[in-house]
């Protein structure tokens, strides 16, 4: 139930905060989005740092096709377009922020758990690497300078 939970929450939130006449502009990142997820899958199948807790497809279904596409594009649509380091230094930091707070959430309750090495602050600072390649293929896909 928790993660049907997210995935309607997530899917709300789309349709709610979502400029949908951006679909064509933004479509391409959360493929590249969606492409690194399975990449990572693959890579926790054979070198577990994390693991979600409950029945697998549900939960990798459910993320892949609702926390994914939604969450890369809102960011992508809510990108500064004054894109200095600074902004893009602030927007970062709250974009990480509610990511690892949303983890913590599945960590606090039991429905992630972290093996081996990795922490809270691993993710954080994958979140800050994930945040920045999706930055930057947005800005290849429409041909524009990573920072102005």
């Amino acid at each position: 139930m928790f993660y049907i939970l997210w995935f309607t929450l997530c899917w709300i939130v789309w349709l709610v905060f979502a400029d949908k006449t951006r679909w064509r502009e933004i479509l391409p990142v959360c493929i590249f989005a969606k492409c690194l997820a399975l990449a990572t899958d693959v890579l926790m199948f054979y070198y577990p740092l994390w693991e979600y807790v409950g029945p697998p497809h549900f939960i990798h279904l459910g993320d892949d096709l609702g926390i994914y596409p939604v969450v890369t594009y809102l960011f992508i649509q809510w990108l500064p377009n004054k894109q200095t380091p600074k902004n893009l230094l602030i927007y970062w930091l709250i974009w990480t922020t509610v990511a690892i707070i949303i983890e913590m959430v599945y960590v606090s309750s039991g429905y992630m758990r972290y093996h081996q090495w990795w922490n809270t602050w691993h993710s954080y600072a994958a979140d800050w690497l994930l945040y920045t390649f999706l930055q930057i293929s947005r800005n290849l896909e429409t041909g524009e300078i990573v920072v102005k």
